[in-house]
């Protein structure tokens, strides 16, 4: 049962609602009295809307009500049938009675014991229903969940790859390529950072590799910087262990400078065919000559020659290690600077190391060149290995760089696809986790649907619905209910001019076998009402466990009527879980009242009523216990005489324009028991004995502002709200001093 309406938000008066903690807690039987408009009928939409959890009317409805069970909040579907009369019920079922009105199922006496399998095959029906609904909200739930996952992933991505929010990238291209991916993994922030430069870069020039230089050497044979630097060293130290066989002159021998400087003299006199020293202008001794001829023989010239020859070579392989070097940093791509940096430090590092190297072999031939005669062995050698790993490097990283400029949007779209792929790596677990939770929800589905989760006889959800429908057809009986209804509404009317005739579609409402035209009001509100209690009882509804509410079941109806109205609900009700009974009609709430108080046997009941205010913001409404003088009386002249006794103004229209009327039913009920006469309240007025200019002051409040609403209340009349209302208690105590003290004693 429902025991507390906690919270309620957003529903038209009830727009910020919450329960008193002095609110006494709804019962089995529960009445709750208002007045027209003070939100009966809203709060009746708002009982209407627990089976399903949600008002279209009222799409931002939120509320939180107590039930025996637990909460209940919007959203979630109350476990009881709820039954509610007002009158959206008596549109959606009745309407002008013009057309059929449906049939309502009642179960014949002999077939209780199919109606049981009814029951228990549409228990079974709804639990299924409701399992695969359930599942259908967590698929929806879960599917969002991963739709969040997919959004966020792709606006990473997004602009990852574009380096801007302003990105073409969106969740179907995520969940596209995530679902062609075969393997995750994630790459580190420094593996990113490459992948996202390159996707940021624009295209550059390719570089000059950096490649050995190859020659054509002596024997003919061409080889590599490489190759000719290893072979420096066997030829130079070839080169230093010669001798020239010579008539070697001792002091030119001893001293290299003078040996070399007579030597090119010897040359540049033959050179120009000179007889004469043209130092000294001394004719040349032929001794002289003899001797230098025999100590610079031919073959020591020989020597000499090759040993100038490799002096040259060496010059020219200086001149090839001097030119390599790797590009300026500045024309590689970004994520290979740190590269090019660290190769062309390499590669200078190796060129200082073999260049040394030639220096000290270029050294070696030159003393040589001074001692011919002599062998004088080098033992060089040469460690390329620095030079050649130094090369191959800077060379794989010219490729690289190369190879990158020939295949630029390859390579951009290469470094895009390792972006998206790792985000999305990063996401995978949960996705996949997600995946399989809607997996399971889906099989549920399809077991829910087969029935193959039943433990004998599995039928499908159509089959269990058919089998339901074709018992129902057998255990229901139209025609019984479409008899009771006119029983019902003859007593109801007290005549037996109207009755419900079934059709295969329905019920169809005749006046005296004809058609039923022009429908009162009162005549429409008792065909609903009877057709409400009469439904009570259809297979649909079981009432010993769902909860009736009825909003003013005596809307439009007689004053006779009422004693009717009230017995046919009574009757109607008394087998329900819970009764929510609503009204603004005073008589009627006395006889539920006395019924309540009378009737010991049902359990507790509560008393409740709404009271509305208005401020700037517009009018609210509460709930609140229902006021002893309503209970404890039996006219609301106590407590209308109360409010009057109690009322402050406060300035504001929305605290005085419910006076006037107040003011009028005490004048009204006061001058009954006063002037007991038939005379109008003008007249009664005037045979009354008190201060004539404060009865023109009171009839003219109470008669001429009754029945405006708030918006039309001159303000300018609400100063006279207070004065007004004291001179009718001023009235009331002058006429009936004990009369009044009475009143004022109930009031307090």
């Amino acid at each position: 049962m429902l025991t507390s309406l906690e919270k309620i938000e957003n529903l038209g008066v009830f727009s910020s609602y919450r329960a008193s903690r002095e609110l006494p807690n709804f019962e089995r039987f529960n009445v709750i009295y208002g007045e027209n408009g003070s939100g009966k009928t809203t709060l009746s939409r708002l009982l209407a809307s627990l089976p399903t959890g949600n008002n279209p009317e009222y799409p931002d409805l939120k509320y939180s009500i107590a039930t025996e069970s637990g909460p209940l909040t919007n959203g979630q579907n109350y476990s009881r049938k709820v039954r509610v009369f007002n009158a959206d019920y008596v549109e959606t079922n009745v309407g002008q009675c013009e057309g059929s009105i449906p049939h309502i199922l009642i179960v014949g006496e002999n077939n209780k014991a199919l109606a049981q399998e009814v029951i228990y095959e549409q228990a079974t029906y709804d639990e299924r229903r409701k399992g695969i609904e359930d599942a259908k909200s967590n698929i929806a739930k879960l599917e969002g969940e991963k739709g969040k996952l997919f959004s966020a992933i792709a606006k990473t991505i997004g602009e990852a790859t574009s380096g801007t929010t302003l990105r073409s990238y969106r969740k179907p291209d995520a969940e596209k390529a995530f679902s062609k991916l075969t393997t995750f993994k994630e790459l580190s922030e420094d593996e990113l950072e490459v992948h996202r430069a390159t996707v940021h870069q624009e295209q550059l020039e390719a570089v000059e590799s950096v490649t050995l230089p190859f020659k054509q050497c002596g024997d003919g044979e061409v080889r590599n910087l490489l190759e000719i630097l290893s072979n420096v060293a066997s030829e130079v130290n070839r080169l230093t262990s010669r001798t020239a066989q010579s008539a070697v002159i001792a002091r030119l021998e001893e001293n290299g400078d003078l040996n070399e400087w007579v030597e090119r003299g010897i040359a540049i006199h033959r050179q120009h065919n000179s007889e004469y020293c043209e130092f000294c202008n001394q004719t040349l001794p032929t001794e002289r000559m003899v001797q230098l001829a025999g100590h610079f023989s031919d073959e020591d010239q020989k020597l000499k020659s090759d040993i100038e020859a490799e002096q040259k070579h060496l010059e020219s392989v200086r001149s090839d290690i001097r030119q390599l070097h790797v590009p300026e940093k500045i024309r590689f791509y970004s994520e290979l600077r740190g590269d090019a940096d660290a190769s062309s430090l390499a590669l200078e590092n190796a060129k200082v190391s073999v260049l040394k190297f030639v220096d000290e072999a270029d050294a070696k031939l030159a003393e040589k060149l001074k001692q011919r005669t002599s062998s004088i062995p080098a033992n060089l050698h040469v460690d390329l290995s620095e030079l050649s790993a130094a090369a191959t490097r800077a060379q794989a990283l010219c490729d690289r760089h190369n190879q990158k400029t020939s295949a630029f949007d390859a390579e951009k779209k290469k470094a895009r696809d390792a972006i998206e792929s790792s985000y999305l790596s990063s996401i995978s677990e949960q996705v996949i986790s997600l995946n399989d939770e809607i997996s399971k929800a889906k099989t549920l589905i399809e077991d829910l649907t087969s029935g193959s989760l039943e433990s004998s006889s599995p039928r499908t959800l159509d089959d269990l619905k058919r089998s339901i429908e074709e018992k129902r057809a057998k255990v229901a009986n139209a025609h019984t209910a479409g008899e009771d209804l006119t029983r019902r509404l003859k007593n109801f009317l007290g005549r037996s001019d109207l009755s419900f005739q079934a059709t295969d579609e329905g019920y169809l409402v005749r006046r005296k076998g004809k058609p039923a035209k022009r429908l009162s009001e009162g005549e429409k509100t008792a065909i609903a009402f009877v057709y409400f209690l009469v439904q009570l009882r259809d297979q649909a509804f079981e009432i010993a466990e769902g909860l009736v509410v009825i909003d003013d079941p005596i809307s439009s109806l007689d004053s006779s009527a009422i004693y009717q109205a009230f017995s046919y609900l009574k009757n109607g009700v008394k087998d329900a879980k819970q009764v929510v009974i609503l009204t603004h009609n005073f008589d009627f709430l006395k006889l539920v009242l006395n019924w309540f108080q009378s009737d010991h046997r049902s359990g507790p009941k509560a008393y409740f009523m709404i009271v509305c205010a208005e401020d700037e913001n517009g009018r609210s409404a509460r709930l609140c216990e229902l006021d002893p003088l309503l209970r404890k009386h039996a006219s609301e002249y106590q407590y209308l005489f109360k409010k009057l006794y109690t009322y402050k103004s406060d300035g504001t229209i929305e605290s005085a324009y419910h006076i006037p009327n107040i003011a009028r039913k005490v004048l009204e009920t006061f001058l009954e028991y006063y002037e007991p006469s038939s005379a109008n309240l003008y007249r009664k007025l005037e045979e009354i004995n008190f201060d004539p200019l404060k009865k023109a002051a009171i009839y003219k409040f109470s008669n001429d502002l009754s029945h405006m609403t708030g918006k039309g209340f001159d303000p300018a009349l609400v100063a006279e709200t207070q004065k007004n209302t004291t001179f009718l208690l001023d009235m009331i105590e002058t006429l009936a001093p004990k009369h009044f003290a009475g009143l004022v004693k109930l009031s307090n």
